[in-house]
C-alpha cells in the first residue's frame, strides 16, 4: 500500500487516537461523563472514515466478486456511522453546557430530543438509500430514474444533519469558552472551535454529492481528496483541543523562552541608546546563562538609565513632546509609549551635549522606581511596555521631532494640515 492509499486512513488514526487518549484518562479517573461520549465519537468516526476510504471500497469489491458488490451497503454503513459519531459529539458538548451532580430536566429533555432527531435521520437516510437500489462500480455509486432522487434525498438528510450537529457543537463550545481565564482549558476549547469551523466546511462539502447524483446519477463511493484534507484538518484540531490539558504545560516553557527572547531583542535599541550616552552608569550584575535573566538584566539597566538621565531632563520636554504629537499624531493606544519615548529622546540629546538642568526632580518615563520586581508576570509586563517604548523611540516621527527640538536645530515651522491646532 503506497502513500496515496494510506492518506485516506489518516483522519481515522487521528479520531481513534483521540479516543484512546480519552479512554486512558477515564481509566485513571481524571475525566467526567463527557470523556466517555467523546470516546464513542472518536471510535465511531474512525470506523466511518475507514469504511468510506476508497481503498476499503476497492478491497470490498475484490472480496465480493463474483457475487453482488458490498460497496454500496458499506457506503451506507459509513454514513450512518458518521451520523452516530456526530450524535455523540453533540451529547458531549451538552454535558459541558449542562454539567452538574445530577441529570437535570433540561438535560434529559435535550438529550431525548437530540436522540429522536438522530434516529429519524438514520432511518430516513437508510430507507431512501435502500429504496433507490443503487449499484457500485469503478469507485462510484450509480442510481437511475427515480432512484437518483432517492439517493439525493438520503444525501440531503445526511448533509443537513451533519451541519446541524456541527453548528450546535460550535455554538455551545463558544458559549462555554467565553469568559474563561487564560490556560490550557481555554486553549483547548478554542482549538475545538477551530475544529468545528473546519467541520462545517467538511459537512458543507456533502452538497457536491447531492449535485453529482441529481446531475449525473453517480457519486463517489468514498471520500474525495478535498474531503480527506478537510476531515484530517478537522480531526487534528479536535485532537489538539481534546489533549490541550496534556500538552499545554509542555509548551509553556518554550513559549516563555520565546517571549523573553523577543522582548530582549526588542529592548536592544533603547538599551544601546542609553548606554552609548551614559556608559559610566552601567549596572554591575553577575552574568548568568539564560535569555530570561538577560531580559531581566536589560530591563533593570534601562530603568537605571532612566534614573541616570534625571539631571538632563529639559524643562521644555513636556512642551516639545506635546508639539511633536500634534505635528505627528499617533493612535491613542500608542500615545503613552510615544510620549515616554519622546521624553527619553530629549533627555538623551541633552545628555549627549552635557547640558545639565537644575530640575533634577523631574522624571523620565512613567515610573521612577529604582528596581524591578522579581515576580515574572510583572517583569513580562514591564518588558512588554519598554518594548513598545523602544519601537516608538526608533520609528516614531514624533520622537524624531522632539529630539530635533532638543538639539536646537532652529525654530519650529508653522503647523499645517492635520497636525495644526
Amino acid at each position: 500500500m503506497g502513500p496515496g492509499e494510506t492518506l485516506p486512513y489518516l483522519p481515522a488514526l487521528l479520531a481513534i487516537g483521540v479516543s484512546g487518549y480519552e479512554f486512558r484518562q477515564i481509566r485513571k479517573g481524571r475525566t467526567g461523563p463527557a470523556a466517555r461520549l467523546l470516546c464513542c465519537f472518536g471510535f465511531a468516526m474512525g470506523a466511518a472514515v475507514v469504511i468510506l476510504a476508497p481503498p476499503t471500497g476497492e478491497a470490498l469489491d475484490r472480496l465480493a466478486a463474483p457475487f453482488s458488490s458490498l460497496t454500496a451497503p458499506a457506503h451506507l454503513l459509513g454514513r450512518e456511522l458518521k451520523m452516530v459519531a456526530l450524535y455523540f459529539l453533540v451529547l458531549t458538548v451538552f454535558k459541558l453546557r449542562l454539567s452538574g451532580p445530577t441529570v437535570t430536566r433540561e438535560e434529559r429533555w435535550t438529550g431525548r430530543g437530540h436522540g429522536r432527531l438522530t434516529v429519524t435521520a438514520l432511518v430516513v437516510c437508510a430507507v431512501c438509500f435502500l429504496a433507490a437500489r443503487p449499484r457500485a462500480a469503478d469507485g462510484h455509486v450509480y442510481a437511475h430514474g427515480a432512484g437518483r432522487y432517492a439517493v439525493a434525498a438520503a444525501n440531503t438528510v445526511f448533509t443537513l444533519y451533519s451541519l446541524w450537529c456541527v453548528c450546535v457543537f460550535v455554538l455551545v463550545v463558544v458559549q462555554h469558552a467565553r469568559g474563561l481565564p487564560p490556560g490550557p482549558l481555554r486553549t483547548g476549547l478554542r482549538l475545538l472551535v477551530a475544529s468545528g469551523v473546519v467541520g462545517l466546511l467538511w459537512a458543507a462539502w456533502g452538497v457536491t454529492a447531492i449535485v453529482d447524483m441529481l446531475g449525473t446519477g453517480a457519486q463517489p463511493v468514498g471520500h474525495s481528496t478535498v474531503s480527506v484534507l478537510l476531515s484530517g484538518c478537522c480531526l487534528l484540531l479536535a485532537g489538539l483541543g481534546a489533549t490541550a490539558a496534556r500538552w499545554g504545560p509542555l509548551t509553556e516553557r518554550p513559549a516563555r523562552w520565546l517571549r523573553a527572547y523577543r522582548d530582549h531583542r526588542a529592548l536592544r535599541p533603547l538599551w544601546s541608546a542609553l548606554w552609548s550616552v551614559l556608559p559610566e552608569s552601567a549596572v554591575l550584575v553577575p552574568r548568568r546563562r539564560g535569555v530570561e535573566f538577560a531580559r531581566y538584566r536589560r530591563v533593570i539597566e534601562i530603568r537605571d538609565g532612566y534614573l541616570a538621565l534625571r539631571p538632563y531632563v529639559h524643562p521644555d520636554t513636556a512642551a516639545w513632546t506635546a508639539e511633536a504629537l500634534r505635528r505627528h499624531p499617533v493612535p491613542e493606544e500608542r500615545r503613552a509609549a510615544a510620549t515616554e519615548a519622546a521624553a527619553l529622546a530629549v533627555a538623551l540629546e541633552c545628555a549627549g551635549t552635557g547640558r545639565r538642568r537644575p530640575r533634577t526632580a523631574e522624571r523620565v518615563g512613567h515610573t521612577s522606581a529604582p528596581a524591578i520586581p522579581v515576580r515574572r508576570d510583572r517583569v513580562d509586563a514591564e518588558a512588554a511596555w519598554l518594548a513598545d517604548v523602544a519601537w516608538e523611540f526608533v520609528h516614531s516621527p514624533a520622537v524624531a521631532h522632539a529630539r530635533a527640538r532638543a538639539a536646537g536645530t532652529g525654530p519650529a515651522p508653522p503647523l499645517t494640515g492635520r497636525g495644526a491646532s
